[in-house]
């Protein structure tokens, strides 16, 4: 077993080397971010890398920048960010030294009273920082960042529900439900479902808490974007459901052309199961008169034996 003081070695070489690699970053060839000066890197993470007249921004810099408006319309600039203001906002940035890698350029203070913690959006989460996604989009360094109370006996016996993989023994990287007290996920997980499901269908994912659970996420740093859920999104992803059944499916089909032939009237029309929909036929196939406009599948027809009638005449 570790004593006390080793264990504050060991931590304090991990921040070490997380600054070190920070620190030694070779400079990139392609655009950065204008507010913290890095690659486009993690959507999930820094949000969408937006470009337009040379300039580039992450989206998630350019909302939680501590001295930047949004003075214009959401079709003007970036989202309303404009182009002018970017630029001030990086000038006054690059006076402001990041308190984890050293380097100016951080556009984003700590929101606590009497802290003068700088940081760069990528270096602070890196340190665990927490931004919030809410309000007046406050960020907190990681020591004043909002905590919550989560039991370690939690951590060590239970996995997130998401992934199924255990949980970090760092407890900025998980997140607890403020609904099931006893679960606890992955921080990564949880964001990954928020921007999948987006505002409209983000609920807890043990017990549907749709109110208390986005609003505890929403606290602990969790972006929501208020938009669709992605498989909304996704063009053509429901085209199948407004295909009409296009099929013969009696037992032995009558016409000359095969099952996948029909005409849109007389004894070629293709009548689809009044039921199921799944299901069709030709109605000379399953001997329909003219007037007989509904019919329905073997599937999904009452037997004979129970109605006294044939398919036929339904």
């Amino acid at each position: 077993m570790k004593t006390i003081k080793e264990k504050k070695a060991c931590q304090r070489l991990r921040k070490s080397a997380k600054t070190r690699r920070l620190t030694q970053r070779k400079p990139s060839s392609g655009p950065v971010c204008r507010l913290c000066l890095q690659e486009p890197g993690d959507p999930d993470k820094l949000g969408e890398f937006l470009q337009k007249d040379n300039l580039s921004v992450h989206y998630f810099c350019l909302i939680l920048s501590s001295k930047l408006p949004q003075r214009g319309q959401s079709n003007r600039g970036f989202h309303g960010f404009l182009p002018e203001d970017i630029k001030k906002e990086a000038a006054r940035a690059s006076r402001k030294i990041c308190f984890v890698c050293k380097k100016k350029g951080a556009a984003i203070k700590c929101q606590k009273d009497q802290c003068i913690k700088n940081f760069h959006l990528p270096c602070g989460q890196e340190r665990g920082c927490l931004s919030q996604f809410f309000g007046e989009y406050k960020s907190f360094c990681e020591k004043h960042r909002p905590t919550q109370d989560i039991h370690q006996g939690n951590v060590g016996e239970e996995s997130c529900v998401l992934c199924c993989e255990e949980l970090s023994q760092a407890s900025v990287e998980n997140i607890q439900s403020p609904c099931c007290s006893q679960t606890v996920y992955h921080r990564t997980c949880i964001q990954k479902y928020a921007h999948t499901s987006a505002k409209h269908f983000f609920k807890c994912p043990h017990c549907n808490n749709r109110e208390e659970f986005p609003q505890e996420m929403l606290r602990m740093g969790i972006h929501i974007p208020d938009r669709d859920a992605a498989w909304e999104l996704e063009s053509g992803a429901f085209s199948e459901l407004y295909q009409r059944y296009q099929h013969c499916d009696a037992p032995v089909c009558l016409h000359e052309q095969g099952r996948d032939s029909f005409e849109d009237e007389g004894r070629w029309s293709l009548i689809l199961c009044a039921t199921c929909g799944s299901h069709g036929t030709h109605r000379d196939c399953s001997f329909l008169r003219s007037n007989n406009k509904k019919w329905e599948c073997e599937e999904c027809a009452p037997s004979a034996e129970t109605t006294g009638l044939g398919e036929g005449a339904v």
